[in-house]
């Protein structure tokens, strides 16, 4: 066995903490309950993919068990060892999510590879195994080496193998490894074609379609062989394998999507449809054509075309009268997926779907890649961030008013919220505050707030006296005892910044008091409980007494540093220190748990363009440097609105700084692969594009 140096694991972690257990989890790997351990180290040091500074020193010892032939785990370890490769090969070890923030991540990105390229060094001598399930374990690890410089090492022992290699599953995946390494030939595609193993003709026509190699007759033969080999090939199933294969090949995937119309069902080749979308840009009107030649059209393909719709905008008139012909449907879920889909084109034909929809008993969801979404969230978004609802406001309030009354969902309340606050509204969910007092009250004293004339009978039937049914009490009655209120409500609910400005309408010393003693001259440690310092400030102004804690919370950046901009620019005399913060940010950045917070130095630069206090150049680079690497990070979806508004202001009046910016951000807007996002949407892509598009 390799001798491996010294680890102090106590110092390590993984996804549960400290590593300390993560060597017994290995050594376990040699016993009878190998399994076990195997699924905690999955759990552990690769949850999801990531690889923690507990997963590298992990790798050699995992080696020495995948070398030993007399360990139960054996091919638990190569499988594991795989699964790394995979992290890797996806840029896991360039992320610094989930790792201490003095993490030098080019280092750490070093030493991640260095690992894995010595474990494909020590596991060669496993590719001429006797076993031939160790064979082909490791021929799937080598598959990961795709890039790495140990590839050229380990390829020309993998191209030895071919035609040496007698098992249907270890030539599988020898050939997947060789394509993926650009090593395999028209003339190895008929040796494997003339053996007559249909198991290895597939995976080898499936892996050149996924890969973009050309071999004559891959199209044919992976058709032809779809039903009897697709579900043991890439996937748990011929459904899942179309889809993975969609995401792999993007537009390459378009004839074999074609050929399988008839033998796969209509549900999975919509999803592969979508996969083919989010992998292309150019593909857009393939796909919507693709789309609309699915028969027989249901929620799956009205879903599909609602997700591919905002890569192709200049055919939503014709999706959407496609849609519209199935407003009459009696299932449910196509009847909410017709709506959310002609909702989002601000189609007046919605409603009537909509209206249907909520006839059932139960409330259907929506299909957002294999995500299932509330049908009201589906429809206008989350409370955090609502679409525009005005331009139908009347038959929004019809329809949440019948789903409310179906389904009694705290959902529809949120809906309400998106509209503006009247006294039918009050009327309507009024009767529902004793099943949903929470969201009625908070509803209710949130309305009361923004329109004082709404008449609001006490909710004296609401048995549950939470914060909100005090609060839209107090508010509503101008006898009522504000203070106790007040105190009764604080001590419910705690800090709340929508709390605070509800009942900064009728303030109170009580108010004041509790205002003051959010102001500790530190940030919280949360975001709402930031929100809610910066709206104490607000409340208790007194520039004297809020001026550390407005500092704090600015210097603190992420989601609450352009209200910490406003506020602190009120505050008279200070604006030397404010610059001096937002210069700082944009300097050295700042950290959230998972890893530098691109939004603060993008909102940093946006406020020194306003304020006049940073070079027009320097700001350009800043905000271009703080996209490129939000897009790394999967965060741009934030990030490129605020880039992209900056960027408006700063080239207004400076062609020359536009062509520079341009020629920079080409890659992002011209090319045909979309931008990874954490929503992983169309919509994403096409948000960022059009906010960088419209700056230059």
């Amino acid at each position: 066995m390799t001798v491996h140096p010294e680890v102090d694991w106590s110092v390590l972690e993984h996804a549960y903490g400290a590593a300390e257990d993560t060597p017994g989890l290995i050594g376990a790997l040699r016993g009878e309950g190998w399994q076990a351990a195997l699924d905690n180290l999955y759990a552990s040091i690769l949850h999801q993919g990531t690889v923690y500074n507990a997963t590298v020193p992990a790798v050699p010892l995992l080696v020495d068990v995948a070398l030993d032939a007399s360990a139960p785990g054996r091919l638990g370890a190569i499988g594991f060892l795989e699964s790394y490769g995979e992290s890797i090969w996806e840029g896991a070890s360039e992320s610094s999510h989930y790792l201490p923030d003095d993490t030098d991540m080019d280092d750490f990105d070093e030493s991640a590879r260095a690992a894995l390229a010595d474990a494909a060094r020590r596991l060669v001598p496993l590719l001429a195994d006797e076993d031939g399930d160790v064979r082909a374990a490791t021929y799937r690890f080598t598959m990961f080496l795709a890039g790495e410089p140990v590839a050229a090492e380990v390829v020309p022992v993998l191209r030895a193998r071919f035609g040496v290699e007698d098992t249907t599953a270890g030539s599988a995946a020898l050939v997947a490894s060789l394509i993926r390494h650009g090593k395999f030939r028209r003339a190895d595609f008929k040796a494997v074609i003339a053996r007559g193993d249909e198991a290895v003709v597939f995976v080898a026509a499936w892996s050149s379609i996924a890969e973009g190699l050309e071999l004559p007759g891959a199209l044919d033969h992976v058709v032809r062989l779809w039903l009897t080999q697709a579900g043991k090939y890439a996937g748990s199933g011929p459904e899942e394998s179309l889809v993975i294969l969609a995401s792999h090949a993007g537009a390459g995937a378009i004839p074999v999507l074609h050929g399988l119309v008839g033998s796969v069902d209509v549900e999975a080749l919509a999803e592969a449809w979508v996969e083919v979308a989010l992998r292309s840009r150019g593909a857009g009107d393939e796909v919507v054509d693709g789309l609309l030649q699915l028969t027989p059209r249901d929620a799956s393909v009205v879903s599909a075309l609602d997700q591919v719709l905002p890569a192709v905008p200049h055919r939503a008139a014709e999706i959407c009268d496609v849609v519209a012909e199935l407003a009459d449907s009696g299932d449910p879920v196509v009847l909410a997926s017709v709506a959310t889909t002609l909702f989002g084109c601000r189609d007046p034909r919605w409603a009537a779907p909509a209206r249907a929809a909520t006839l059932s008993p139960i409330e259907p969801t929506v299909n957002r890649r294999s995500n299932r979404t509330a049908f009201a969230y589906a429809l206008v978004g989350f409370r955090a961030a609502p679409d525009d609802v005005n331009w139908a406001a009347d038959d929004v309030f019809e329809v949440v008013v019948a789903a409310l009354n179906t389904w009694r969902s705290a959902a529809w309340i949120e809906v309400l919220s998106a509209l503006p606050a009247t006294q039918d509204m009050v009327r309507a969910v009024v009767p529902l505050a004793p099943e949903l007092p929470h969201q009625v009250g908070k509803l209710l004293a949130l309305a009361k707030a923004s329109n004082p004339a709404l008449d609001i009978p006490p909710l004296r039937a609401v048995a549950e006296r939470n914060a909100w049914v005090v609060t839209v009490d107090a508010l509503s009655d101008p006898d009522a005892d504000l203070d106790a209120a007040f105190r009764e409500a604080w001590e419910a609910v705690g800090a709340d910044e929508d709390l605070i400005e509800a009942w900064a309408t009728r303030p109170t010393p009580a108010l004041r008091e509790a205002c003051l003693g959010q102001l500790t001259g530190t940030a919280d440690t949360s975001f709402p409980g930031r929100f809610a310092q910066l709206a104490a400030a607000r409340v208790v102004g007194d520039p004297e007494i809020t001026w550390p804690t407005v500092l704090a919370v600015l210097n603190e950046g992420e989601n609450p540093l352009p209200q910490a901009v406003e506020l602190a620019l009120t505050v008279p005399g200070r604006r030397a220190e404010v610059v001096a913060v937002l210069r700082d940010i944009v300097a050295n950045g700042r950290q959230t748990w998972s890893g530098t917070d691109h939004f603060s130095t993008a909102a940093a630069v946006d406020a020194l363009i306003d304020l006049g206090e940073i070079d027009a150049a320097d700001a350009g680079n800043h905000l271009v440097s703080a996209l490129m690497d939000a897009i790394a990070d999967y965060s741009a979806g934030r990030v490129a609105p605020v880039v992209g508004r900056a960027l408006v202001k700063l080239t207004a009046d400076q062609p020359e700084l536009r062509e520079h910016l341009r020629a920079e951000l080409a890659p992002i807007v011209a090319g045909d692969q979309r931008i990874p996002t954490a929503g992983g949407t169309i919509a994403d892509d096409v948000e960022i594009v059009n906010a960088v598009r419209a700056a230059l």
